[in-house]
């Protein structure tokens, strides 16, 4: 079986590794049997040669064994995520858009992290509000039966990955690791909405979830370069079920919503990304509520709450103007902090 250093040479070649090399070789990186150095080079050269969805695959399925044990609803559960790296600093979009899925009534499992290649992340976002990160298996049980909604926060559960924070922050670029960590949700959720900031990555990430058995998922890229469905531009989306992929583009009109740019919900650090997300999920109107309809409607239509999309916007953004995702929070809020403390 091949190793890192031999994977590093085939991969500056100009070489896929297949799903078992992938896995063999992203297992070395998180067992930390291999120098930082080399690590450090094997991700800049597999970022610039472009990941397979072997290798996606291989790498998930590498994190997914490693992670610690974690049964949610067997995995008939909704996870929002984008990999990051678009640099447009808008608000935690699908951060937002799992709490209204979650409103909704669909369970949502969410996994995320601090920020790594962006500004802020959804445990950023999630923090300033005033959930509990640091949550036991039975916290965020506790938290999914309360209200559809749990927060798995990856350095719990993805132990491992503490090696390489440090790399990962001082290489400041997306790496594989953006990639495969929203792959590799350790409750398997069987349905995702995946957002992409390269559309190379498109067809791959679609091909991964398919291999991974989800059963509903799309992956999206905006046309103005956001890892979301665009308020500004069509949204490209290729689209994951029974197995089946299929391609197709969106619209904001298309789906009744005004267009509009990013530019009008950007946060500059977590304590704004915080401020417009508890303003939206209130209720106040605007382009914020526009994309996030956008986004939490496609997630519903995922999570199995709307025959289409189109609905899933419709009744996201009812719950948007009825205030029923920020009562989502305030819940999450007082679970998530009793289910800390029970566990000191």
């Amino acid at each position: 079986m091949i190793n890192l250093r031999e994977a590093f040479s085939e991969v500056l070649r100009g070489r896929s590794l297949s799903a078992a090399e992938a896995e063999q070789v992203v297992g070395e990186i998180l067992d930390d049997v291999v120098p930082d150095i080399l690590v450090a080079g094997f991700l800049v050269a597999l970022k610039i040669k472009g990941e397979s969805a072997a290798e996606l695959t291989g790498g998930a399925r590498a994190m997914r064994r490693r992670a610690r044990p974690l049964e949610l609803h067997g995995g008939q559960v909704l996870d929002t995520a984008g990999t990051g790296g678009d640099g447009a600093g808008t608000f935690n979009i699908s951060t937002a858009a799992a709490l209204v899925a979650a409103a909704a009534g669909v369970p949502v499992a969410k996994h995320g992290n601090r920020a790594v290649s962006g500004r802020v992340g959804a445990a950023d976002v999630l923090e300033r509000c005033g959930v509990k990160l640091e949550l036991d298996p039975a916290g965020l049980a506790h938290c999914l039966a309360a209200a559809q909604f749990c927060f798995i926060f990856a350095p719990r559960y993805h132990p491992v990955l503490a090696r390489l924070a440090v790399l990962r922050r001082t290489l400041g670029i997306r790496t594989v690791f953006n990639l495969i960590a929203p792959l590799a949700n350790p409750a398997h959720p069987r349905r995702q909405l995946l957002g992409v900031a390269d559309p190379r990555l498109l067809r791959p990430m679609a091909e991964t979830l398919a291999a991974l058995g989800v059963d509903h998922a799309m992956v999206v890229h905006g046309g103005d370069g956001l890892d979301e469905i665009s308020l500004g531009a069509p949204t490209r989306v290729v689209e994951v079920a029974g197995g089946e992929l299929r391609a197709y583009e969106i619209t904001p009109e298309g789906l009744g919503v005004a267009p509009a740019s990013p530019a009008t919900f950007l946060a500059a650090d977590a304590d704004e990304a915080a401020a417009i997300l508890k303003r939206t999920l209130a209720g106040d109107p605007g382009p914020a509520q526009d994309v996030l309809a956008l986004n939490a409607g496609a997630a519903i239509y995922v999570g199995g709450g709307a025959a289409t999309i189109a609905a899933g916007v419709k009744l996201a953004r009812a719950i948007l103007i009825a205030g029923r995702s920020a009562a989502t929070l305030e819940t999450i809020c007082r679970v998530s902090n009793e289910g800390a403390a029970a566990a000191r």
